[in-house]
């Protein structure tokens, strides 16, 4: 028996399976912000993550007329290609390119704890590209709240005990690689 799955996209689908352009725009507006969250973790280059999200909604668009109701989330099912895009892309091995440029100050602090803040989160964004790709997916869906547990471990294609582990171990390196390099 096929459980029935409560998807918060589910009012889009009749739209996306016959093709309206407003259902897409609606879902793009909707689901953007995580599939580029998601992007941008796993790869560390907002340009990149940009294409990723492109790339994932012009699937999706394409699948939409068999989208199947019940199967996956409309979530899940575009955090799981965006993940499989990231790893071919990481795969490849593209030379280094700048990631985000926009190094803007905030005014809303001094300029010491300013830079503080942004030395450190530059630390933890270089130690999460420095876990391996599926620790640092795992970390990814679980601090940026996109999807649940089991959610989460359907995208990854595990289950939910190997997506716990990886959480674990995601955690425990980052937590590592963070104080050897606070005392380098």
């Amino acid at each position: 028996m096929l459980k029935r799955l409560d998807d918060p996209d589910a009012d889009l689908l009749p739209g996306l399976r016959a093709g309206s352009e407003a259902a897409l725009r609606a879902l793009v507006e909707r689901r953007m912000p995580t599939i580029h969250r998601l992007a941008y973790r796993l790869l560390g280059d907002a340009f990149e993550a940009e294409d990723v999200c492109q790339e994932t909604f012009v699937k999706f668009w394409q699948a939409a007329s068999g989208w199947r109701s019940g199967e996956a989330k409309v979530l899940t099912w575009l955090c799981r290609v965006a993940t499989h895009d990231c790893y071919d892309r990481l795969r490849r091995k593209r030379p280094d390119l700048p990631g985000d440029l926009s190094d803007r100050a905030d005014d809303r602090m001094g300029a010491e704890t300013g830079m503080a803040r942004s030395q450190r989160w530059d630390a933890l964004q270089a130690a999460m590209m420095r876990l391996p790709e599926r620790q640092r997916a795992a970390l990814s869906f679980c601090y940026d709240h996109a999807l649940s547990q089991r959610e989460a471990a359907k995208a990854m294609n595990i289950g939910e005990k190997a997506y716990e582990s990886l959480l674990v171990r995601g955690r425990r390196t980052l937590k590592t690689m963070m104080q050897e390099d606070d005392h380098v």
